[in-house]
Formats: structure tokens, C-alpha cells, sequence
């Protein structure tokens, strides 16, 4: 009975079995069919993954205002349609090594990051978040400490973990939120030692320090731990997002750095001051490349 469970649970959509199947399809169907399989995938998970779907379709209404609600379920397709993508081409840079195309927007911020002397990443769900982690280490040689939700499957834990691990060479290093306080000790050593942290800041999983803030002028939580972490630091915190532009192509996106600085106020107002500008980058962001924020969980 357990077997069963678990062979059910690998089919789910946070499952390993698909991953698994994935991983055998890259290395071993010619790269003329993935076109078809990505479609095919893409249309099975958007019918199956109700819960998914339904959240898309929810955000983008938000972020898209006054649209059909058909015109909704058509962006959420798409969006459907550049995540398989985007972790079909992961797959093939860790397996094959392939070639992508980098591009830079943004290159007098990066510039500024990787000389800074601790530094935090600022991201979201948005386009390729572990294969813009290989390539930035890869083009940039800059060590990265990783810090993600854990996944529900421990099996896909650890095949993202060892698929990661393969495709940036070692170069980054994955931590979960769930580690609590020694890991909020481990981040603050780390950033003192000039290390780059990289943290997702678009959604609260359980568990995560939160505050209140606003996008599209609804009411939201967002991820406190980055601006304490910044404040405390001090670092900077450097909105950094790698959107997909076509196939094999990809573009940094590296913003202004926002700056956590300790006044005579109440440290409240210092953080919701950050915290407010991070969400007009997120904003702007979001609305510029919608159809590639992966916000699989609600936000609004």
C-alpha cells in the first residue's frame, strides 16, 4: 500500500516521476521533437493542475485589469507554456551543457554586485530561477548560497538539489527557510564574509517572517527575512530576475540596489520603507514579463 502511495505521489505535479521522465526525454529523444512534447506537456498539466491553473488565472486578472476572463485562461496558457520550457531547457543544461545566450540589462547594477562585499539577490518566481543561477555563476564566477522553499516530495527535493548541484558545478549552495534561526545566523556570517545570498521575495510560504506591503494595489505578505537580513548586515539587496527571451536565450535583469538603512525610527518603518520599493520593482517587473511569473501558490 505504501509502494502505491508512493508511485501516486511521484505522478502528482510537485511528484519526481515527471522530473525523472523529463531527464530521460532530453537525453534521449532528438532535439526536433521537443517542440511537440513540450506542447503535448504543457496542455496536460494546464487541464490536470487545476489548482495551478486556477491561482494563474487569479494573479493575472490582478496584474492584467479588465481583461475577459478567457483572455485570462489564454495568459495562463502561455505562462503554462514558458515554464515547460523553461525547465525543459534547465534540464538540457544540466544533461548536455548546451549553449545559451545571456543577455544583460541593468550591466552598471551588476557590475556594483559582483563588487560588493556581501551582497543579497533579490528575486521571484519568474523565469528560469536554478538555470539563472548556473549561468550567472558560470559567466560571472561568483559563488551563490540559495535559499528556497522545501519542496513537498523529499524525492524531488533531491533531485532539484543534485540537478542544481550539476548544472552550476558546485558553485551553489542550497538552503531551506524551513532551517529557522541558524539559518538566519549562517545567512548574516555569510554576508559579512562577502558572500551572495539569493532569496525569492514574491510570495510567504509557512513558517517565513512576513510583513504587509501592497502590489497592484491589493493587500499582499512579502518576505521580511531579506530586509532584516540587509539592515542587519548591513548588505544590499540587488532585484535581480533571468527572464527567457526565446529559445536558448535568456536576459539578467539587475535593477536599482535597495538599501535597508537604520534610522531613529521605529526599525518597522526603516523595513516597510525597503520593503515598498521592492514592491514597485516587483510590480514593474511583473507586468513587463507576466507571462513568465511562475506563482503557482496565491499571492492576492
Amino acid at each position: 500500500m505504501n509502494d502505491f502511495r508512493g508511485w501516486w505521489q511521484g505522478l502528482a505535479v510537485r511528484g519526481v516521476l515527471w522530473r525523472r521522465g523529463l531527464d530521460w526525454a532530453i537525453a534521449n529523444v532528438p532535439f526536433y521533437f521537443h517542440p511537440f512534447l513540450i506542447c503535448f506537456w504543457t496542455i496536460f498539466f494546464f487541464f490536470f493542475a487545476g489548482p495551478a491553473r486556477r491561482t494563474v488565472v487569479s494573479n493575472l486578472a490582478v496584474v492584467l485589469p479588465g481583461s475577459w476572463r478567457a483572455t485570462d485562461y489564454f495568459r495562463a496558457l502561455r505562462t503554462f507554456y514558458n515554464f515547460a520550457w523553461t525547465i525543459a531547457e534547465g534540464t538540457i543544461y544540466k544533461l548536455n551543457k548546451a549553449q545559451f545566450s545571456c543577455e544583460l540589462s541593468g550591466a552598471n547594477f551588476l557590475n556594483e554586485l559582483l563588487a560588493a562585499k556581501g551582497a543579497i539577490i533579490l528575486t521571484a518566481h519568474m523565469g528560469s530561477y536554478d538555470l539563472g543561477a548556473a549561468l550567472f555563476t558560470e559567466k560571472f564566477q561568483r559563488a551563490i548560497r540559495m535559499i528556497r522553499a522545501p519542496e513537498p516530495d523529499k524525492r524531488s527535493a533531491q533531485h532539484l538539489d543534485l540537478a542544481l548541484e550539476q548544472a552550476a558545478a558546485g558553485a551553489v549552495k542550497v538552503d531551506y527557510s524551513t532551517a529557522g534561526a541558524s539559518l538566519s545566523f549562517d545567512l548574516l556570517n555569510a554576508l559579512r564574509n562577502g558572500e551572495i545570498v539569493s532569496i525569492q521575495g514574491d510570495r510567504v510560504m509557512d513558517n517565513v517572517a512576513s510583513s504587509p506591503a501592497k502590489l497592484f494595489g491589493r493587500k499582499v505578505s512579502l518576505p521580511s527575512g531579506p530586509f532584516i537580513l540587509s539592515l542587519v548586515a548591513p548588505a544590499p539587496i540587488y532585484p535581480l530576475f533571468v527572464v527567457r527571451l526565446g529559445y536558448r536565450r535568456y536576459q539578467i535583469v539587475v535593477r536599482e540596489p535597495i538599501f535597508c538603512v537604520r534610522t531613529n525610527r521605529p526599525r518597522e518603518d526603516d523595513l516597510a520603507e525597503a520593503i515598498t520599493l521592492w514592491s514597485r520593482v516587483l510590480e514593474s517587473v511583473t507586468r513587463e514579463y507576466w507571462n513568465q511569473w511562475y506563482a503557482f501558490a496565491p499571492i492576492f
